[in-house]
């Protein structure tokens, strides 16, 4: 007899439930690894054992992976930096779009999370999680599961989710409808097992590698081989290598094109007068591709033509490994100013100076010399400084020390405005004519680690399906000294639905049917 720890009842010693108060006298026996003795559960002996434990406790992966969840979400508060309008600056972008949490999450690295290192290292830790925690219980499992005796004994057959006891005489009419059910049958002597779906046990593991291979495609991102987003500005008539590409790749613009909404057209008037320019409706680049043969890097390679493409919005186009978006342009961007400077005597010189790489020094034919101080490709006054809004000349400005003798000046030079800095006002220079070109922003994608993602999904949805609509189901049929049967089953899942199978089978066993 066993007695009830609630109300100390006397109760049958095969009865689960007390059968005064329903109490429940005895616990199922855990059968998530049949019992089998994993590493981690072992005495800690070394620093590895230690690392070993600490990685196989699936509470230890749940921190790692709320962390690594929480710092995901943080990512997704602002844009991160591959998403802010092409050109600007990001500190100056974040601190002006959102103030001053925008220039701490900038500070913080939270612009670039994705590929920073602590995020990749949370990454490496949860993989890490995953792998120990699935090798020191997969094998034990699979050597449990794969030397399953059909013999057990009487205390352990107890314990299971479903036990009767069962006059059968004939055995071979009651296993004949499990094998209809799809069970295999075992045999030893005149006890047997009955066994289902073992594959269900490996639907978490099947899962685990899913999720390996998603981790892992995060990794190979880091490496410009399997992963790169690059962005070229390329001017008209300019071949442009694209970057992290090895000097492999390179880029010519021969034309850009831009077609804008017709102004005079009554859909579209309300909305261009309304944004106060013409809006445009598509534009497109003739590109040719070329491919650069090994040289020593500064060298002047030898291109050879791969194809000849037209890349336009929403269009994109395939060449060398590389897609190629058609993703930003600038129009009436500045080569080149020419200013001319009047010395004391009223003599006047012109100078040009170029946008993309300005001299230091230039000597004036009326014996003014001009020494560039400073350049701002794009300036904007912020307060009483002058910044450069980015590094494109789009809004050029310079300045300039013009000197003649030993007198020197210096002026601030944009293309409508000159300020003397010095306030001596002694030379006049002024701009006189200026250079522009249209300019094509190309984006330069090449992703190979979209078939490890795909791949690591689909395993992970197979596991997922494995795991959540087949049971591993086994029934034991164990002969008694009387003759009669004890039938115990097991289940890892679904239990109820397991007890109401059996019932079924055994109830059509006593109706003498078939089912």
């Amino acid at each position: 007899m066993q007695k009830c720890p609630a109300c100390k009842h006397e109760n049958n010693p095969d009865s689960e439930k007390c059968c005064q108060c329903g109490s429940i006298l005895k616990e199922k026996l855990d059968m998530r690894y049949e019992g089998a003795n994993r590493r981690s559960q072992q005495c800690n002996r070394t620093i590895i054992d230690k690392v070993w434990r600490f990685f196989a406790s699936v509470r230890n992966g749940m921190y790692i992976l709320l962390l690594t969840l929480l710092a995901t979400a943080i990512g997704t508060i602002l844009p991160q930096r591959a998403y802010i309008p092409i050109g600007k600056l990001p500190k100056e972008f974040y601190e002006s779009e959102y103030g001053m949490f925008g220039s701490l999450y900038h500070d913080l690295g939270f612009d670039q999370l994705y590929s920073s290192w602590w995020y990749m290292t949370l990454l490496g830790l949860l993989g890490a999680s995953i792998l120990v925690a699935s090798i020191d219980r997969f094998f034990p499992l699979y050597r449990a599961l794969k030397r399953q005796p059909v013999k057990r004994k009487q205390h352990f057959l107890k314990q299971l989710v479903y036990v009767r006891n069962k006059d059968i005489t004939n055995p071979e009419r009651l296993l004949k409808q499990l094998k209809e059910r799809h069970y295999r049958i075992q045999q030893d002597g005149t006890d047997y097992l009955a066994e289902k779906n073992r594959f269900a046990r490996w639907g978490p593991y099947v899962n685990h590698i899913g999720l390996l291979l998603v981790l892992l495609g995060a990794f190979l991102r880091l490496f410009p081989y399997f992963y790169q987003d690059e962005f070229v500005w390329i001017r008209d008539g300019e071949t442009a290598i694209v970057p992290n590409t090895d000097q492999s790749l390179f880029i010519k613009n021969e034309k850009f094109r831009v077609d804008t909404y017709d102004d005079k057209d009554p859909k579209f008037e309300a909305a261009i007068e309304q944004e106060g320019r013409l809006i445009p409706k598509s534009f497109t680049t003739d590109v040719i591709i070329y491919e650069a043969e090994d040289h020593i890097a500064g060298e002047t390679p030898e291109l050879n033509e791969l194809k000849k493409l037209q890349v336009s919005v929403n269009h994109p186009v395939k060449a060398a490994g590389y897609t190629i978006y058609q993703s930003g342009y600038q129009l009436n961007e500045f080569t080149s100013l020419t200013f001319r400077a009047e010395n004391r005597e009223g003599e006047t010189a012109d100078f040009l100076v170029s946008t993309e790489n300005p001299q230091a020094d230039y000597t004036l034919d009326n014996g003014l010399h001009a020494k560039l101080v400073d350049y701002y490709p794009d300036y904007q006054l912020d307060g009483n400084n002058i910044i450069t809004a980015t590094k494109y000349p789009r809004n050029p400005a310079f300045v300039f020390d013009i000197t003649e003798d030993d007198k020197t000046e210096r002026l601030f030079l944009a293309i409508d405005e000159v300020v003397p800095e010095t306030g001596t006002d002694r030379f006049s220079v002024r701009t006189v004519d200026y250079d522009t070109h249209n300019v094509t922003g190309l984006s330069v994608k090449r992703d190979l680690t979209l078939p490890v993602f795909l791949l690591g999904g689909l395993i992970f949805m197979i596991g997922l399906i494995q795991g959540l609509y087949w049971q591993h189901r086994r029934v034991w049929l164990q002969k008694q000294e009387d003759g009669s049967y004890m039938i115990a089953g097991h289940t890892n899942k679904h239990a109820s639905s397991f007890e109401r199978e059996l019932d079924r089978i055994f109830d059509s066993y006593d109706k003498g049917e078939s089912s």
